[in-house]
């Protein structure tokens, strides 16, 4: 678990790297999210640092930094980080107007 621990740290932290650069590595490549539907610069903006943040913990526990307690306290900001993951993706404050208007910001079918 150490291992999958670091390893999804090391994503995080690419991640990471690219939206303090503007850029994008894992956010918008399924395909299931568009993102002209988004401001990106809002986006970006709030995500760095949630990564930033998930990084962290990632790596905390992965190294056991906090001991067993720890590890349980970490896991918690990360699963609270990606509920404000998932609450930035739903909120219109972070939706462009006029976007492809299809719900969920999910990509129409042709």
């Amino acid at each position: 678990m150490d291992t999958l621990f670091f390893v999804t740290g090391c994503l995080g932290l690419a991640e990471t790297i690219d939206l303090f650069c503007q850029k994008d590595f894992l956010i918008f490549i399924s395909g299931s999210i568009d993102p002209a539907d988004y401001d990106l610069q809002k986006v970006y903006a709030v995500e760095k640092w949630l990564f930033a943040i998930d990084t962290l913990c990632l790596f905390g526990i992965s190294f056991h930094v906090g001991g067993y307690y720890g590890d349980w306290f970490l896991l918690a900001v990360v699963m609270l980080t990606l509920i404000l993951h998932w609450r930035v993706f739903k909120s219109p404050a972070f939706r462009r107007c006029g976007g492809s208007g299809a719900a969920g910001g999910k990509k129409k079918k042709r």
